[in-house]
């Protein structure tokens, strides 16, 4: 039955609930207080300040959840706006300095951990950026979950630009220890295919950026910018060229069209007052070094005669840069008067200048060497002989870096008293600094002593050309007349030989040791011949000899390495692998030649610690190898017989996984296809076991 009273109370609670809903917190909207006929505006700005005015007027209960209700709404804030709290607490972190007090700090801290959730993306990040430029304790805590937080949005990347991408990166850099290895893969593979809107000092921080991630699948997006870097390069300035080519040439990616490109922008810029800048040619000439670039004596002899006058002016820093760049290029002529100003501050350098010292001494032994063995280098096996910036009909107006045009006697005498006085002022100084070096210094010390035949008379280095690009030989490639190579590609001394006959040079070898003055008349003096001895028998193998305990200063790197080697990044790992392999460390680790070759206290409990601790760190770090690194220092697992160690099976199994899924990307290149095949070859060879029981179908097609 219908009541008149049950049906005045029903319109009564409908009334109230239409019409006197503002003060319940539950039902308000801002559809109550809009205009039905809103004002149009006719620019940008009129519409900014009314958008501004309609959100005032409708925003009775504005707050902080209504605020990131609005900007998640496809109709609100667009994702690049800041919120009134955003704005607040990036003002604040901006105003912290030296006397702001860390509990005022950590107070700020906890107030901005507290509105996470309700940040945008921009702001998370602007943040974060913020907190790694203040980098006080406590800063860390508060990025964690900021990271988090940013890689759990759905809409995380739909707002950034070139400045929020480098401000991301640099922030997870600087914060690697809460920052997931994923999370940049992530970044590099987006950015790997959506660059081109990006502006090119932008993209030029990115670059600076991936190169500091020593991951082989986080810079493997760079060769996607290959052709936007070729295009757009000339959009750089002066000062960033040289910044491109260091970051580039720091991660190993070392395209040559890349390196004749910005050289041809850098030369353009000549003119410029800062053009012959000491710090910007310094950065110039690694560059090139690393991209195995020659950029012709024309360029180099400029810039010789523009920076020659105030070298006495020059940052020591920067002397070494170039005076070992000029060494590595086979550029001659200053030799005498960079090292006359760097020697004599000895006590002022640090181990990164030492580093450059033990780099000129090893270039300058590589040239002499090729000068003495010029009639049995193998053709391509030295890259500075190859003008890369000239044209194919050019190309042969530049004399050869070994010819007599370029080594006279002047020159060569030159050469070797520098030689003498660089190598001595290394043996005096390096040993009490070894452990004053972080350890990736530290490992390119250890290498490139290795190559140096007055520490090692003897070493074992790769026989064949290595065809890959970001290697430079450690000796001269030499095929001898008259000597049958009867070893095939499987053979582990097909890769590898022991170069005895390095003992015959007259600068380097027995002769100079007894204090044999070496000819330096000419290059055709300086050439050795095969019918003589003793460079007859060493070449035929007569004369091998006993491994010699090895130099106190190599057994100190090797000590310093032992507990460090979780510090080693992938390129560490393979250089020390190459080391070890030089000196013949298997003979020496199973062998009595060196009673105090690794530190006591573990070699009773496990046996061949150190080798198993370096193919632990491999295992470890495999996926952030890039695959030169990786096959080389697999060669190298196989001369000192690391495959012996249990956790060699497993880590070959991973890697096959990890080419299979490159091989589908099309990420792996022909001749890291041919090198894999040897390898392969070498590897069923020497350990027959071992291949037969990895996937063998899978490697057939990695192989095809």
């Amino acid at each position: 039955m219908f009541l008149k009273s049950k049906y005045s109370k029903l319109s009564e609670l409908i009334f109230a609930l239409n019409f006197r809903r503002f003060p319940l917190r539950f039902f308000t909207t801002q559809r109550d207080n809009l205009q039905l006929i809103k004002k149009v505006s006719v620019n940008r700005t009129e519409w900014e300040k009314l958008r501004t005015e309609s959100q005032e007027d409708s925003t009775h209960y504005y707050n902080i959840e209504s605020e990131a209700a609005l900007a998640h709404t496809g109709f609100g804030k667009s994702l690049t706006s800041k919120s009134k709290f955003g704005l607040k607490y990036l003002g604040m972190l901006q105003r912290v300095s030296q006397s702001t007090s860390q509990e005022k700090f950590n107070s700020l801290l906890e107030e901005i951990s507290t509105y996470i959730d309700e940040f945008t993306p921009c702001e998370l990040i602007d943040i974060s950026y913020f907190l790694t430029r203040i980098n006080r304790i406590g800063s860390s805590q508060v990025v964690e979950p900021i990271l988090h937080r940013f890689f759990s949005l759905p809409e995380r990347f739909s707002c950034l630009n070139g400045v929020y991408f480098h401000r991301l990166l640099r922030t997870m850099f600087i914060y690697q220890d809460v920052t997931y290895r994923l999370w940049v893969y992530e970044i590099a593979q987006m950015l790997s295919y959506k660059h081109d809107h990006l502006l090119m000092r932008d993209i030029q921080l990115i670059v600076d950026d991936l190169s500091l991630f020593y991951d082989a699948a986080a810079q493997s997006s760079l060769q996607m910018l290959e052709d936007t870097v070729i295009s757009r390069v000339n959009e750089l300035d002066m000062y960033r060229l040289p910044l491109l080519l260091h970051a580039l040439g720091r991660c190993g990616y070392n395209s040559i069209n890349v390196a004749k490109v910005v050289h041809n922008v850098y030369v353009g810029f000549k003119g410029h007052q800062y053009y012959y800048s000491p710090h910007l040619i310094g950065l110039v000439l690694k560059g090139y070094v690393s991209f195995h670039f020659h950029p012709g004596t024309e360029f180099l002899d400029d810039i010789w005669e523009n920076i020659k006058h105030t070298i006495k002016k020059i940052e020591f820093k920067y002397l070494s840069w170039i005076s070992e760049s000029f060494l590595r290029l086979r550029y001659f002529p200053n030799i005498k008067e960079f090292f006359d100003e760097l020697i004599p501050k000895r006590n002022l350098l640090s181990y990164l200048e030492f580093t450059d010292f033990i780099s000129s001494c090893w270039s300058i032994q590589s040239h002499i060497l090729s000068l003495e063995f010029k009639p049995y280098l193998v053709p391509g096996s030295i890259w500075q002989d190859v003008d890369h910036t000239q044209s194919g009909e050019e190309k042969g107006a530049r004399s050869s870096t070994l010819s007599q045009e370029n080594n006279s006697k002047e020159v060569l005498d030159t050469l070797c008293e520098y030689y003498d006085k660089i190598f001595s002022l290394v043996m005096n100084e390096v040993p009490s600094k070894v452990y004053d070096c972080t350890p990736p210094y530290r490992v390119t010390q250890f290498e490139v002593l290795t190559r140096l035949l007055h520490m090692y008379p003897n070493p074992r280095d790769f026989r064949i050309v290595m065809p890959l690009r970001k290697y430079d030989m450690a000796y001269p490639v030499l095929k001898f007349p008259n000597v049958v190579d009867q070893l095939r590609p499987g053979d582990i001394e097909y890769m590898y030989v022991t170069m005895d006959y390095l003992g015959s040079s007259n600068f380097f070898g027995e002769k100079r040791e007894r204090g044999a003055r070496p000819d330096t008349s000419s290059v055709e003096s300086m050439a050795l011949n095969t019918a003589e001895e003793p460079l007859r028998s060493l070449v035929r193998g007569e004369r091998a000899k006993e491994l010699k305990p090895l130099h106190p200063l190599l057994k100190n790197y090797i000590h310093s390495f032992f507990f460090r080697t979780p510090a080693l990044a992938p390129r560490g790992l393979r250089l020390l692998i190459q080391g070890l392999v030089r000196i013949h460390f298997e003979q020496r680790e199973e062998g009595n030649i060196d009673k105090d070759l690794l530190p006591s206290m573990r070699l009773g409990e496990v046996q061949r610690p150190f080798s198993c601790a370096i193919v632990r760190e491999m295992y470890r770090k495999l996926a952030c190898f890039n695959n030169d690194d990786l096959i080389v220092s697999l060669f190298g697992m196989i001369a000192l017989k690391m495959f012996d160690i249990e956790l060699a099976r497993e880590l070959m199994n991973q890697a096959i996984q990890m080419w299979t899924h490159q091989n589908t990307e099309k990420i792996l290149r022909r001749d890291q296809k041919e090198l894999l095949s040897l390898f392969f070859k070498t590897l069923g060879r020497s350990y027959p076991s071992i291949y037969s029981s990895l996937d063998t179908e899978a490697i057939a097609k990695l192989l095809q």
